[in-house]
């Protein structure tokens, strides 16, 4: 394991990637930011301010493929992605990949065998729920065998209208992909089978998707995804097994304040407070794998498996039928 700092590339400066800089900022001298690229020169602009040492760029691809650095953080568009993480791997960068991983099945899979050329694992995708400690005790338990088999996992991901418009595609493509991958870790196994169903008010400001999973050995799974005025913030996550049931704790609600006779509404931000200590878990301990150069979090192939349910809810949504989960093995 090497002693000196890990040299990082933050690309992505939106708020995500102000998120990251800061926690990585924190995490000096193990952390040293030493290059910041966005292709909207006022949020590279910002950033540099924050980290003056730190070289500028406004071209991500640029920046990966002649910043001095030994790994990148990647908190761009969607879009962006698959070209992003293709360039790290192919320099032979670590890179830690906001979520989703690609836009499609198709594009991870060629970042996985990209990977896999390359001889070594370099790709985390950011699906820091995994190190959120209460969905760490429900992750514990159930492997433990504490409430023995499961059998229904339900979870819930609501966003108020102010901080996303997403349509029923975009709450299937963005939202989903953390719930699709921590049912996928929770069993430890892959998603044979998806449906999803959309309601819409006749406005149109509250949208709500039901997606229903089957896990290879038939453990089902519920994901309620919604975005409209009357909601608050809020993640659910309940699990039904045969001894027994698993609840999500509920964190201290500082992100309210009520008004007599109105509603407690989310103050901005309120999604990266539920989490702030799940992030600075991810990013730290990716950052000591980084430096032991052994990356152990989500991997590609998650990220692709997560991509191939994508793509399965959207073509269900499409015909209102089941579908069927068309996924390479991981050894493929």
């Amino acid at each position: 394991m090497s002693t000196a700092p890990v040299r990082l590339a933050l690309i992505g400066l939106g708020n995500m990637g102000t998120a990251h800089l800061e926690i990585f900022a924190g995490l000096q001298p193990q952390a040293q930011i030493s290059a910041v690229a966005d292709g909207h020169a006022p949020f590279a602009d910002r950033a540099a301010s924050k980290v003056p040492a730190a070289l500028v760029f406004h071209d991500p691809l640029d920046c990966v493929k002649n910043a001095d650095v030994d790994a990148a953080v990647v908190a761009t568009a969607d879009r962006t992605h698959h070209e992003i993480v293709r360039a790290c791997i192919a320099r032979g960068l670590f890179v830690l990949c906001e979520k989703p991983f690609t836009t499609s099945a198709d594009l991870s899979r060629q970042l996985v065998n990209a990977e896999r050329a390359a001889g070594r694992r370099l790709v985390q995708v950011g699906y820091m729920r995994r190190f959120d400690a209460d969905y760490q005790h429900m992750h514990r338990t159930l492997q433990s065998g504490g409430i023995g088999e499961p059998v229904l996992i339900s979870q819930r991901h609501h966003n108020p209208l102010a901080f996303i418009e997403f349509d029923e595609r975009e709450l299937i493509t963005s939202s989903a992909s953390h719930d699709i991958d921590i049912f996928r870790w929770l069993c430890g196994e892959d998603i044979s089978e998806i449906s999803a169903v959309s309601k819409r008010t006749q406005d149109g400001s509250t949208v709500t998707v039901v997606l229903t999973l089957t896990s290879q050995s038939g453990v089902l799974g519920v994901v309620e995804l919604g975005r409209g005025p009357g909601m608050n913030y809020d993640i659910g996550c309940e699990i039904v097994g045969s001894n027994g049931v698993l609840t999500l704790a509920s964190p201290a609600r500082t992100d309210l304040a009520a008004a007599d006779g109105v509603a407690a509404q989310p103050k901005p931000g309120a999604w990266m407070e539920r989490f702030h200590s799940a992030y600075r878990s991810q990013d730290a301990a990716w950052l000591a794998a980084v430096a032991a150069e052994s990356i152990t979090g989500a991997s590609a192939y998650d990220g692709y498996a997560t991509n191939a349910v994508i793509d399965a809810g959207l073509a269900s949504l499409a015909s209102g039928r089941a579908q069927a989960v068309l996924q390479e093995t991981e050894s493929a």
